[in-house]
């Protein structure tokens, strides 16, 4: 399949809205950074954790709705099963949160990585335009980095390299 300009040009309604996507992340991980109130901080942190774990189960509802166009019934079902994996993940990243965060960041940072893979996948086999794969790839390294800034100001308080 022959590639475009178009193709690769982001749209922009995809580009404002995934950057704005971005600010709670962003956020909430230097908020919670911040903050001299260890509640506040609490808090903040579980925000983030269930912020993150619904973009991660809005990508894999973009996974369905790709696998839904798909003609072949194998490559379908393929499709269907693979999108359900990041909102079960997230679920259970939600539910082991603040009693073990460097866990939770580890198992969001991997889920996240492995969906711009997948996503990279779909765009390189024509089954997603290719600007999708390259904002997702951008915006996966926006969310990794969001991820450091919490692992970074938690590790000491938290001893997240002693819980993993």
């Amino acid at each position: 399949m022959t590639q475009t300009v178009q193709d690769q040009q982001i749209p922009t309604s995809a580009l404002i809205l995934g950057l704005a996507g971005l600010i709670p992340l962003l956020g909430l991980a230097i908020w919670q950074s911040i903050t001299p109130d260890e509640l506040l901080t609490e808090r903040l942190i579980m925000a983030y954790v269930f912020y993150a774990a619904s973009i991660l189960s809005f990508l894999g509802g973009i996974g369905w709705g790709l696998g839904m166009s798909e003609r072949d019934p194998v490559q379908r079902g393929l499709s269907l099963g693979i999108s359900t994996v990041p909102s079960l993940i997230a679920w259970a990243a939600a539910f082991v949160n603040v009693q073990n965060l460097g866990f939770t960041l580890l198992v969001l940072a991997s889920a996240f990585l492995l969906q711009g893979a997948w996503d990279w996948h779909l765009t390189t086999n024509g089954r997603a335009p290719r600007w999708f794969g390259i904002l997702r790839m951008g915006l996966t390294v926006a969310v990794l980095s969001s991820m450091a800034i919490v692992w970074f100001t938690q590790a000491p308080a938290a001893g997240i390299g002693g819980q993993l």
